[in-house]
């Protein structure tokens, strides 16, 4: 896998994830690394492929600042009941153990629940 910033859509910048897997090449594109990871795993996920990296875990999200500011390149480790400080900050494709990773799905789900929006119990 590697990932870079690919160039700026007017002011705005746009990075790429590229992952060859079993000889396939896999891209995408976003406004932050955060969301090409999130792009990137929308293609994987029928599959049944995972990329492990920390921003794939389903305990880490990046913050809206921490995209606009940083580019997405840390996310937070959600805690529940507590709020996220510069501690929780993890590189989002630094490794992660594949038994902390999970669907996207699951992984908004407990985004919502931290923000204190409806959602399942985790």
């Amino acid at each position: 896998m590697r990932a870079f910033l690919d160039g700026y859509d007017g002011p705005h910048p746009r990075y790429r994830i590229e992952l060859v897997l079993r000889g396939d090449l896999f891209t995408a594109t976003g406004p932050d690394m955060f969301e090409a990871l999130l792009r990137l795993r929308r293609q994987l996920e029928p599959y049944g492929y995972a990329v492990a990296v920390q921003g794939a875990r389903r305990d880490v999200w990046s913050s809206g600042m921490a995209r606009d500011m940083g580019g997405g390149m840390k996310a937070y480790v959600m805690r529940p009941g507590k709020e996220a400080t510069t501690s929780d900050l993890v590189q989002t494709l630094d490794d992660a153990p594949v038994e902390l990773l999970d669907t996207i799905a699951e992984q908004e789900k407990r985004r919502d629940s931290w923000h204190g929006r409806p959602a399942a119990p985790w």
